[in-house]
């Protein structure tokens, strides 16, 4: 297995496109939030290593660097909220079902708009 640093993560153009496609902001706004975006977080958690099939675009948001951290301990009112804003997955069977969730999930963003996320680059509102 190559074990290559950064091979199991979106890489950096993903990232950046991701943030644009996203507006620039920290999607999560959690209680420590820095406001402006500078990493992407994964919808649909990878665990320890995960899939790369999760590094889909679709299963990205932009978030702030401690939003990102914070994210994964949260208690469980926030993990709800996140879940009930489109901004947390939970796991399906297999990583493939896992994408699938996360692509039919639309994600609501800072001003109440709810929206489908197809790549890096490309959302659709939805109603």
């Amino acid at each position: 297995m190559n074990k290559r640093k950064g091979l199991n993560h979106p890489s950096v153009s993903v990232k950046r496109a991701v943030i644009e496609r996203d507006g620039g902001f920290c999607l999560l706004a959690l209680h420590n939030c820095e406001g402006e975006a500078t990493t992407a977080h994964h919808r649909a958690n990878r665990g320890s290593g995960g899939s790369r099939v999760l590094n889909h675009p679709g299963n990205l948001v932009a978030t702030c660097r401690q939003c990102n951290s914070d994210a994964e301990d949260a208690g469980t009112i926030t993990r709800m909220d996140l879940i009930d804003r489109g901004l947390r997955v939970e796991k399906a069977a297999t990583n493939a079902a896992t994408l699938a969730r996360a692509l039919e999930t639309p994600v609501t963003d800072l001003e109440g708009r709810r929206w489908l996320l197809i790549d890096e680059r490309t959302r659709k509102e939805v109603e």
